[in-house]
This record gives C-alpha cells, sequence and structure tokens, in this order.
C-alpha cells in the first residue's frame, strides 16, 4: 500500500533523512578522493612542466663605453654584476654590469696590466675566468679573474703562479699557439707550439719546480686545446687531429685521425670530459669523442649539429655545463645541448658582434661589439633533459654507442647527467612480471582448492591464515630476501630453477598414484600422500643440485655464469615480491569463486560433468570478473611496491630481461634519489617526472582494467530474471 509522506511514521521519516545524508556523505567522499586525485596530478604535473619549457632570451641590456682594443675575452661574475674583457694591449677591465646614468658611458670600475703587447691568449676550458698571455718571446703568465677577495671591494686579477713572466719553453723560442688547463690541486699545465715546430708541454704550481717536455713536429699546428680534465691533448693540423695523452709531464701520441676535406677547422673543448666542437670550413659541425673500438680508445665523430651556417660563426661554450651557442656575423644566434642535434633556441642578436660570453650558470649572455657591451637574460635551466633523452638513445660521453642510460649522479664535478627513464621503466615492468609468474600460479590454484574443493571447516582455518600473510611489512620481506633468501638461491641455484618442473611432476604422480590405489578416498586423504612427497621432492633437489651443478658445469652455476649472475636478481625480487602478492590476488580469487550460484556448478555435475571440467568450463568464466580484478589490483601492487625491490635487488637501472641480472623500478629509484636530489634541479624534476609517470600508467591501467571487469561480469554473470 502506497503511503505519502504527509502520512509516514516518524521513524520512517527518520530514516528516510539518514538514507539521503549517508548517500550525500558517501558521494561527498567519492568526489573528494577524485579530486585529490586530480590535486596529486596537477602538483606533479606543474613540476614537471619547466622541464619542458624552451629556452628563451631576454631584451637587450646595452652597456655603451668606449672601446679602445678589440677584446680578446670576456666574462661575468655568477651574479651578473660585474663583469671583465681582456683587451689586445693585455689590459684586463672590470665594469658593472648595470646601465650608466643616462648620457654617460661606463666606465672601468678596476684595471691592471696583465701583461704588455700580449701574442697569445688561452683559456682553460672548463674553467671560468682563468687565462694564459703569452708574449712575442715566448714568457707568459696566468691570471684569473678574482670578484670576491679584493680588500677595497673591488674586483682584482689573480696571478696564481705569480705576475712574473714564465718561460714554457726552456729554449725561449716564441710560441705560435697556447693552451690551458687547470689540474687542480694548485696545478696548472700549459702547452705550446713553437715557431722552430716543436710542440712544449709543462705542468707549473706555485710550490714545486716545474716539470717541461717537449715533442718534434713536422708540421706548423694550426690549434691547441688541452681538455678541462687534464688527460689529453689534442693538435690540429690542417685536416689531421693528433691525440696525446699526458702522463705526469709527459706526451704519448695515441692516435692521429683524418678529418676530412674541408680544412681549415677549428676546435673548441666542451667542459667537463674529452669532447670537441670540429667545425669545418664548409660549416659542418660535429661533436667528436673517444669510444673504444677493439679494446682501443679511438677518437670518433659522434653527433651533428644543425646550425645552417658556413663556418664563419663564432662558437663559444658553457663553463660547466655541455652548452654552446654558434653567433653569424649577421647576428643568428643558435644554442645547443651535446645530447641532441636540433637548437634549443634560434634567434637574431645583433650584427658586428666581436666576442661573446656565458654567464657561470648559463643565465645569461654578454656580447661585446664596437659600441660596448650588450647583456641578455638567458632561460635555460634544464638543457640536459630533452624529449630525446628521456625516452630514446643518446651517445654519451666515451659510450661505445648511443644506449639507455640513467646516471643521475657521480663522484666527478663534471659528470655528465644521464636521465633516461626506459631503464627504471623497463625494471618496473621486469619486477612485476616475474612477481606475477611467481604468484599467479599458486594464489589461482589455492583459491580454486580452497572456495571448491575444500572442506567448509578447514576453509574457516585457511583463509584467514594466508589473508594474515598480506599483513607483514613489505620492508620486512624485503630484508628477508636480501639477506637470507639470496644468498640460498645463489647456492642451489640449479634446485631452485629445477623446482617448478619437479613440483609439478610429483603432483602429477601423487594424482596417477591416488587414482591407481586408492580410488575412493575421502576427499583430503590424497594431501597425506601428497605433502611427503613434495617435501621429499624438494629435499632430493636441494641436496642433489649443487652436486649435479659441479658435474655440468664444472663449478657452481652462478660461478659459471660469471657476471651474468648478481646475487639480489630479478629471480629473488620475483619470489619475495611474488610472496607478498599471494595473499592479495588469493583472497580476492577465492572470494570470486566462492561466490558464483551453487545452482551452477550443481547444475553442471547433474549433468554428468566431472568435478574439474565443472570448475573449469562453469565456475571460472562465471567468476572471471573477480579473478581479472585480483590480478589487476595484484599486478598494479607490484608496480607500485618500493621496499622489496629497493632491498632484494642490486638496484641497477639497466635494460636486460635476464632472470639474474638486478633492476631498479620506478618507485624505488625515487625512494633512492629524492633525498639527494636539490630542488628544483634538473634531477629533481626528473624524478618528478617518474612519479608521474607512475601515477599516471596506475590511473590508465586500474580505470582499463575495471572497465574489462565490467565486461567479464556482465557477459558470464547469470540471468537471474525467471522465465
Amino acid at each position: 500500500m502506497t503511503q505519502t509522506t504527509a502520512n509516514q511514521h516518524p521513524r520512517d521519516r527518520m530514516r528516510g533523512r539518514i538514507d539521503r545524508g549517508v548517500q550525500a556523505a558517501v558521494t561527498a567522499s567519492g568526489l573528494m578522493v577524485l579530486m585529490t586525485l586530480m590535486l596529486i596530478f596537477v602538483y606533479l604535473l606543474f613540476a614537471v612542466l619547466p622541464l619542458f619549457k624552451p629556452a628563451s632570451l631576454g631584451q637587450a641590456q646595452p652597456l655603451p663605453f668606449t672601446v679602445s682594443a678589440p677584446a680578446l675575452a670576456l666574462g661575468m661574475d655568477v651574479q651578473q654584476r660585474v663583469g671583465y674583457r681582456i683587451d689586445a694591449q693585455g689590459a684586463g677591465q672590470f665594469y658593472r654590469l648595470t646601465p650608466a646614468p643616462s648620457g654617460q658611458a661606463q666606465t672601468p670600475l678596476a684595471q691592471q696590466t696583465l701583461l704588455a703587447k700580449p701574442t697569445l691568449l688561452a683559456q682553460a676550458a672548463g674553467e671560468r675566468d682563468l687565462f694564459a698571455l703569452a708574449q712575442a718571446d715566448g714568457r707568459l703568465v696566468v691570471a684569473r679573474a678574482d670578484f670576491a677577495t679584493a680588500e677595497n671591494g673591488r674586483p682584482q686579477w689573480q696571478f696564481p703562479l705569480g705576475q712574473q713572466p714564465l718561460a714554457l719553453d726552456p729554449q725561449r723560442k716564441p710560441l705560435k699557439l697556447l693552451s690551458l688547463a687547470d689540474a687542480h690541486r694548485g696545478q696548472y699545465l700549459l702547452a705550446g707550439v713553437t715557431d722552430d715546430r716543436r710542440l712544449v708541454f709543462g705542468r707549473f704550481s706555485p710550490d714545486r719546480p716545474p716539470q717541461f717536455s717537449e715533442r718534434p713536429l713536422e708540421h706548423d699546428g694550426e690549434q691547441l686545446v688541452l681538455t678541462p680534465d687534464g688527460r689529453q691533448l689534442y693538435l690540429l693540423t690542417g685536416n689531421r687531429l693528433a691525440r696525446y695523452q699526458i702522463d705526469g709531464a709527459q706526451l704519448q701520441l695515441r692516435e692521429t685521425r683524418i678529418l676530412g676535406e674541408h680544412a681549415p677547422y677549428q676546435m673548441t673543448a666542451l667542459p667537463g670530459g674529452s669532447a670537441l666542437l670540429i667545425k669545418g670550413a664548409d660549416g659542418n659541425l660535429r661533436e667528436w669523442f673517444e669510444v673504444e673500438k677493439d679494446r682501443r680508445w679511438r677518437l670518433t665523430p659522434v653527433q651533428h649539429f644543425d646550425h645552417g651556417a658556413d663556418g664563419q660563426e663564432l662558437t663559444v661554450a658553457e663553463p660547466y655545463r655541455r652548452v654552446f651557442a654558434t653567433l653569424r656575423p649577421d647576428g643568428g644566434f643558435s644554442l645547443f645541448s651535446a645530447i641532441q642535434p636540433q637548437p634549443l633556441l634560434n634567434t637574431r642578436l645583433g650584427a658586428e658582434v666581436r666576442q661573446m660570453a656565458f654567464a657561470p650558470r648559463g643565465d645569461g649572455l654578454l656580447l661585446e661589439s664596437a659600441q660596448g657591451w650588450q647583456r641578455y637574460a638567458l632561460d635555460n635551466p634544464y638543457p640536459d633533459v630533452t624529449w630525446r633523452s628521456l625516452w630514446g638513445k643518446v651517445w654519451y660521453e666515451n659510450y661505445p654507442q648511443p644506449a639507455y642510460v640513467w646516471q643521475s649522479t657521480s663522484g666527478e664535478d663534471s659528470y655528465q647527467p644521464k636521465f633516461s627513464l626506459m631503464p627504471v621503466i623497463f625494471g618496473t615492468f621486469k619486477a612485476a612480471a616475474y612477481a606475477m609468474l611467481f604468484a599467479i600460479p599458486l594464489a589461482l590454484a589455492g583459491a580454486i582448492y580452497t572456495a571448491y574443493f575444500m572442506t567448509p571447516g578447514l576453509r574457516r582455518v585457511i583463509k584467514p591464515a594466508i589473508e594474515v600473510m598480506g599483513a607483514l611489512p613489505t620492508v620486512v620481506i624485503g630484508l628477508v630476501a636480501g639477506i637470507w633468501l639470496a644468498p640460498i638461491i645463489e647456492q642451489y641455484l640449479l634446485a631452485v630453477l629445477a623446482l617448478p618442473l619437479l613440483l609439478a611432476a610429483a603432483v602429477l604422480l601423487c594424482g596417477a598414484l591416488t587414482h591407481r590405489f586408492m580410488p575412493r578416498c575421502r576427499p583430503g586423504v590424497d594431501l597425506l600422500l601428497l605433502l611427503p612427497l613434495l617435501a621429499l621432492t624438494v629435499w632430493l633437489a636441494l641436496n642433489l643440485g649443487p652436486r649435479l651443478e659441479v658435474a655440468l658445469f664444472g663449478e657452481p652455476l652462478h660461478f659459471w655464469l660469471g657476471d651474468n649472475y648478481d646475487q639480489r636478481n630479478a629471480l629473488v625480487v620475483g619470489v619475495a615480491m611474488g610472496f607478498a602478492l599471494v595473499p592479495i590476488i588469493f583472497s580476492l580469487a577465492e572470494d570470486a569463486l566462492f561466490s558464483v550460484p551453487a545452482t551452477l556448478s550443481q547444475g553442471s555435475l547433474a549433468l554428468g560433468a566431472t568435478q574439474w571440467q565443472t570448475v573449469i568450463k562453469v565456475v571460472l568464466p562465471s567468476a572471471s570478473a573477480g579473478i581479472f580484478s585480483a590480478l589487476m589490483i595484484g599486478f598494479g601492487r607490484a608496480v607500485g611496491e618500493t621496499m622489496i625491490v629497493l632491498m632484494a635487488t642490486g638496484n641497477t637501472p639497466i635494460i636486460d630481461g635476464s632472470l639474474f641480472q638486478g633492476l631498479r623500478a620506478l618507485a624505488a629509484n625515487i625512494a633512492i634519489e629524492m633525498p639527494e636530489a636539490v630542488s628544483g634541479s634538473s634531477h629533481y624534476r626528473v624524478l618528478f617526472l617518474t612519479a608521474l609517470v607512475l601515477f599516471v600508467f596506475t590511473f590508465v591501467f586500474n580505470t582499463l582494467a575495471e572497465a574489462v571487469r565490467l565486461r567479464l561480469r556482465k557477459r558470464y554473470t547469470p540471468n537471474q530474471e525467471a522465465p
């Protein structure tokens, strides 16, 4: 009978209000969850977006002053408050990088003669503000711009080896070429070519006598470059490039390469390592560095840069990062990162620029023309991260070939960051795949037996016991796997690999014996035969496995595998993480199987089907939606697992599908490296990108899994409508 709201009992009205309130609360909670997910996504996205912001150049700030002589070198301090120039007369001048009062030209803040009438100037690659100036008679000085230690608060020039000119050549012959490198620990390397065709080299220190060496040359050199690490010396003669190895104060010729047919060539050393930029007369600009081939290190052309010039442009590298720029006579400016051929920025600056220099942090440019200086603000904070470096192969310095590499930190300040996401993504799916390979057979087989074959009394004991396993902290599982399980697997490797086949054979043997000798035994009695047989199989495998390894390979299997075996490998993490996934998959799959209406299985049995036919043809399809959900939840858990992967693997970010090699997963990578990442750095933002990739993958994967689950449920749910 229908009642109106006015005629309802007060208790019914109260129940209605409570129902509506609960409905509103549940709806609001669901919306809050969705909003929280969106906020997490937006936060991660905003942390990542600056990585892909293109480089840009600000408006020019003119700083006019009277140019007495062309500049041989330019530079500025970290804060871009003071700049300096070294002119052709040997004068080192400092100027403020702030505009002078209207209508007035800049006046020097400080000025000092470094060396009268120098004929050569060399700047140390990879070091800002360090120069060597040489006179016609071969004498030279080493000078460094000092912005911070002047007693009067003004910048000044420091002379690490003294202000008195030194002789690089003991014979005091004039120098035609000069190069400088800071060997650190107070040592400076100087190399030069004399006019009588000798290559001279010296190692200088303020508190030690200098060390010299020389080598005769067949031809006049055209350019000389000492690498920033002080280990190599390059001499360019026409189209011939000679590479010398520096051993103490001695030079050893390692190889001579023919560059091509487009001489003259120009070299520019990139900071940090041994990479060179070599530009031909045709404008072809390539990066060269040493690559190991046939157990020998050989200079190899690696990267070609698309700068569209004719060879007349000025090429300048940043002091610390592997970033460089080309400036054409017409003012065309191109900014490059060493890891990709396309320019980061193409724009046009003023014409007739004579010199150019980067700010120490790469966030500014200083140009000199006949009218004075122009300063530009440069926004290029993440040149070492590009779409290609994240997802594609990159040929890094001294690597034999392009590769996917994750190496965010190193023991050297001059390291080249490598931020490929492919190794950690591959490691994530590798760990999840091996864990699911271990967990799925155990969990599903256990769920089928518990839900369909086990007695109700035993089920009430077994199911809660397995579910309690899911409460074990993953850090404990990872610790046990890394400290205890990994050495055991290493010791009994062949037995562990053979156990799945041996146990399956034991189960089949038990079934055959039971069917032959105990055809009418009660359900569960067969376990009395199966469990001892399984225990005996494991005992025999563990005892005979090491002996069989020595018999087959002459030594333990892990020794025979050598470098192809890592103790904390994918096998260990697969077993450990699979152990953690079994309770989740088992519980959900068992609930799905147990919820299948008994009428379906009873009808199948009544029609003459066996129990296994009923399970396979009736029960499993009906429970497929729930089983699929269990597998997807387990896979999502495996992808996002942190502590087990962190502690049970070697955390080596490599792409290797071998069962015996380690891996590094996305979640473990974030846990390892986020505490040491500098806020706002490339490393910091790339770690946020890995978190975003993990978040998007799990969200999309779970969404697709839910759609498949609903489709399976709709397809296999029995029709409950009456005929």
